[in-house]
């Protein structure tokens, strides 16, 4: 063999003696390692899953125990206000307004903690877990800031006191009563039963109708046909009537004259101070009676008629 034939010679000899293998047994290989290692997992999980159901069934008693504990708190909270509230009416929604929005505050607090521990007791790192909440964080920031807005004008009503639980109010073009006032949001109920969830950070404009008193104004259509003043007398002489008869006035309605004209009616007027939240009885009753004496006196009220075919 000359000398040129030698690294040749050697190559061969190195190829028999090291074989490379083909595609199929490489692939045969990848799949026996893959699934030793889901079994090696899988024995793992099977090993540790005494301790897992364990832990899941600890943190599980821990959620439960924290919603009972929440209740027992939000009711001594209640037996608490309740207790330091006096008999007037004011007083009775200023705390009911209190207990709302620290039940609110309390409960995001509480339900916070509790899910902590049962994630701390499953074996989740909860350190990892706030830093990674902290970058989520950072980059959600401004889709959060309708949040903190809704978050800093319930603050605000709680603390300026402009509308408390039980006040009859218009929000947003909706009037109602008010049933809780959270953190968050305030929800009032209509008088047709609905009820209506407002975010804090949209209420703008208030109306408040329990404040102080309320007057009950009704307007009154009469006829152009009829002398004014007579109408004017006869409407003062039934008012005297109903201040004597209607519950809830003090004083006698004020019937004021000619208020405003119309096409087919002269209006007048009547007014009176009434209690907060019972105006709709009182002006009911004011307008029963006043139809009543017209109709006793004969005089038709204003009213559209169908025209002749």
């Amino acid at each position: 063999m000359s000398l040129h034939q030698l690294p040749e010679t050697i190559r061969v000899i190195a190829a028999r003696a090291t074989p490379v293998p083909d595609v199929n047994t490489q692939v045969v290989n990848e799949l026996k390692e893959v699934a030793g290692a889901a079994k090696e997992k899988t024995n793992t999980v099977f090993q540790n899953l005494p301790a897992l159901l364990t832990r899941a069934a600890i943190a599980l008693g821990v959620l439960l125990a924290g919603v009972v504990i929440f209740r027992i708190i939000r009711f001594l909270i209640r037996k608490i206000m309740h207790a330091r509230s006096n008999a007037s009416p004011e007083s009775v929604r200023k705390i009911e307004t209190s207990r709302s929005i620290i039940t609110s505050v309390i409960s995001y607090l509480w339900y916070f903690v509790v899910v902590a521990v049962a994630l701390r007791l499953i074996g989740l790192d909860l350190t990892s877990i706030l830093a990674a909440a902290g970058v989520v964080g950072i980059a959600i920031a401004f889709g959060a800031q309708t949040m903190v807005q809704d978050i800093l004008s319930g603050l605000f009503i709680w603390g300026e006191g402009s509308i408390t639980v039980g006040d009859i109010v218009t929000l947003n073009g909706m009037s109602g009563t008010v049933e809780s006032i959270s953190i968050r949001t305030t929800t009032i109920r209509d008088f047709n039963g609905n009820v209506y969830t407002i975010p804090n950070g949209d209420i703008r404009a208030v109306t408040n109708l329990s404040r102080g008193f309320k007057r009950a104004v009704v307007t009154i259509p009469c006829p152009y046909e009829e002398n004014q003043e007579r109408l004017v007398q006869m409407i003062r002489e039934e008012m005297e009537t109903a201040a004597k008869e209607i519950e809830g006035i003090d004083t006698v309605p004020e019937v004021m004259s000619i208020v405003s004209f119309e096409q087919n009616a002269v209006n007048l007027q009547i007014a009176v101070v009434c209690p907060v939240g019972e105006h709709w009885r009182v002006e009911r009753d004011i307008r029963t009676r006043v139809k009543a004496r017209f109709d006793r006196e004969g005089i038709v009220m204003p009213h559209y008629t169908l025209p002749k075919a």
